[in-house]
């Protein structure tokens, strides 16, 4: 694979092989040019502190562990 998507924040990115799970955000396909939709990842961090929930603390709850937030 060479593009990772995240549906939580609707990022996508180009993997790092470096044996770990890192990738490199992009803003427009790589192939085409094509702009690629707004990262969410701002927008994610605001509900959940909103709803008094620390990701790095708190658990997450099921709806924002994926793209079912965005639908709500």
């Amino acid at each position: 694979m060479l593009i990772s998507f995240d549906e939580r924040f609707v990022e996508y990115g180009l993997l790092v092989h470096d044996g770990g799970s890192s990738s490199v955000i992009i803003s427009f396909c790589p192939w085409c040019g094509t702009r690629l939709p707004d990262s969410r990842r701002d927008r994610w961090f605001d509900e959940l502190e909103a709803l008094g929930i620390d990701p790095g603390d708190d658990e997450i709850p099921i709806e924002y562990r994926d793209g079912r937030w965005l639908q709500s």
